[in-house]
């Protein structure tokens, strides 16, 4: 065998464990990713805060440039390791039928959108008109907004910012074009709009409940307080 075979056949070798180690590198990047924004959204979670802090976190100086905002890749999930504690805490969204309750962090950010949901206006109250959140799509169905096409109508979505829990009834869970940024303008009455990507990428899934019920968090109902997690009441 020449030199040269030889040499050839090494490289081959090598270039070979190498591949075989970058495909069990990528095999683990995901899970990791998944693990990351759970962790992120648990530790964040509104039963962590108090009202003072959401109070706070109100009136933070943050962008609403969706500039901001790409694909949710497990890259920026792992290099940013960004602290959930860091993001501005306005909220919670919570939505019983599929399990899902996540964070609310004023803004429009990439953090924001990967560790829970973002709101998309400056001016956004809950309760009154118009109040759009997003988050980023994820392949896991148990992670972020990954359970919006489960969603039926007639389910409940609680909002809370520790001082009320309002409750919307589910009217409208459809796919639409990237393009429909009228979903997210205020309206004459109260309503909560929930965005996010399609599986495609392309479109949105958008979920839309109208206000149903407001009550103070000191009076939450078992079902209120389940839904967020909450063991009790915020005292008097």
């Amino acid at each position: 065998m020449t030199r040269k075979k030889k040499n050839r056949g090494n490289f081959t070798r090598v270039l070979g464990y190498l591949l075989l180690v970058l495909a069990a590198v990528l095999l683990l990047v995901d899970p990791y990713k998944n693990y990351l924004i759970k962790k992120g959204t648990e530790e964040n979670r509104i039963v962590h805060l108090t009202r003072d802090d959401i109070a706070r976190n109100e009136n933070a100086d943050v962008s609403f440039d969706f500039d901001n905002v790409h694909t949710l890749n497990a890259t920026d999930v792992l290099i940013d390791q960004a602290n959930p504690a860091d993001l501005p805490t306005v909220g919670a969204v919570a939505i019983p039928s599929v399990k899902m309750n996540i964070p609310i962090y004023k803004g429009v950010s990439n953090e924001g959108m990967y560790l829970g949901a973002g709101t998309l206006l400056p001016d956004q109250q809950m309760g009154i008109s118009n109040y759009p959140i997003a988050s980023h799509h994820s392949i896991h169905k148990d992670l972020l907004f990954a359970p919006l096409p489960n969603v039926q109508l007639g389910d409940s979505i609680f909002l809370t910012d520790l001082d009320q829990i309002y409750e919307y009834r589910v009217v409208m869970n459809q796919e639409v074009s990237a393009d429909r940024i009228d979903l997210i303008e205020p309206t004459p009455t109260p309503i909560v709009t929930l965005i996010t990507c399609d599986a495609s990428l392309v479109n949105r899934i958008v979920v839309q409940g109208e206000l149903v019920d407001q009550t103070p968090i000191t009076k939450a109902t078992q079902e209120m307080l389940d839904a967020f997690e909450m063991t009790q009441t915020v005292p008097d």
